[in-house]
């Protein structure tokens, strides 16, 4: 994906947010080439630390600059990568059972997109873990947020908040309980399609049958005639 200078550059100064809608930091810079093409941004945190990534982190929605999570931009590579080898290889597989290459070609080009599938499925069992990392982070969320729900209810009932307040921070904590709900969705989804990723089969190469004997349409019985007596 391109973006230039021009289309995101007047976001900068700005609140930058993740995929989920969440304030990710400021948009306090980018690099750009020749072209005036951005390849990197930089988002400054609320802790004054500045981070930079690859312009591949971000996409344009709605006109504005949304920063995706490590895992949301390795899973979408990961799917595209995927398929094209997929979509190759049955291109190839066709071919050959067309006559249209022959077996060593054949080998050749298929051991060059199994090694590539084998890559790709070692780059799925590391995000597989890293994605196990995030659903455990996000389960804490929700339970710690559910608990301050349920704190929330108590002070309100015992008279130690007020009715505004409570009001207040109980919008906030369902808010941040519906987003962290629907990144878990989210993580579970890619989950289950990083574990559909299925394993490259090599088809056998089916032996040529003999051609069938042909047998006419017509069939002739000619009869012997008695003898005479």
């Amino acid at each position: 994906m391109t973006v230039t200078v021009e289309e995101i550059g007047k976001h900068l100064g700005k609140t930058i947010e993740d995929s989920m809608g969440r304030p990710a930091g400021k948009f306090v810079g980018l690099t750009a080439d020749v072209r005036d093409e951005v390849t990197a941004i930089q988002v400054a945190r609320n802790n004054g630390e500045v981070d930079q990534y690859p312009i591949s982190f971000v996409r344009i929605i709605d006109g504005h600059p949304v920063l995706l999570q490590t895992w949301r931009v390795e899973a979408e590579d990961m799917r595209k990568e995927h398929d094209i080898i997929k979509r190759r290889t049955q291109a190839l597989d066709l071919l050959f059972k067309d006559g249209d290459i022959d077996q060593l070609e054949y080998n050749q080009l298929r051991g060059n997109y199994e090694d590539l599938n084998k890559e790709i499925n070692q780059k799925r069992d590391t995000l597989l873990d890293a994605l196990k990392q995030v659903e455990e982070k996000l389960e804490q969320q929700i339970k710690d947020l559910q608990a301050a729900l349920t704190n929330n209810k108590m002070l309100y009932t015992a008279s130690e908040i007020d009715e505004q307040t409570y009001h207040v921070v109980t919008e906030s904590i369902r808010t941040g309980l519906e987003l962290a709900r629907k990144e878990r969705k989210d993580v579970d989804n890619t989950r289950e399609f990083l574990q559909a990723i299925d394993i490259l089969e090599t088809p056998k190469p089916q032996p040529s049958l003999a051609p069938a004997k042909s047998v006419p349409d017509v069939v002739v019985i000619r009869m012997k005639e008695p003898l005479e007596t």
